[in-house]
């Protein structure tokens, strides 16, 4: 099978300042997660860890899949 045929499953669509600012923000959610106070709701710093693990995913692999859907596509290098 050539590799023009198929679905590519990790075709890069973002810029790298698209991968850095998602980096960032990751990396906010996860400080929040360590020093937030014990009386605010954990099930809310819980998902925000969660969120900060699929930005995480992103920034690296620099794969957005809700730019995948909507045509979106941020990278100035042609993915083909």
């Amino acid at each position: 099978m050539n590799t023009e045929e198929g679905f590519n499953l990790l075709i890069t669509n973002q810029s790298n300042k698209d991968r850095i600012i998602r980096a960032v923000v990751a990396f906010i959610l996860i400080g929040l997660y360590f020093w937030s106070p014990s009386n605010i709701n954990n099930s809310l710093i819980t998902i925000g860890l969660g969120v900060a693990a699929v930005l995480i995913f992103n920034a690296i692999s620099g794969t957005c899949f809700i730019y995948r859907i909507f045509g979106i596509n941020t990278c100035p290098i042609d993915s083909r």
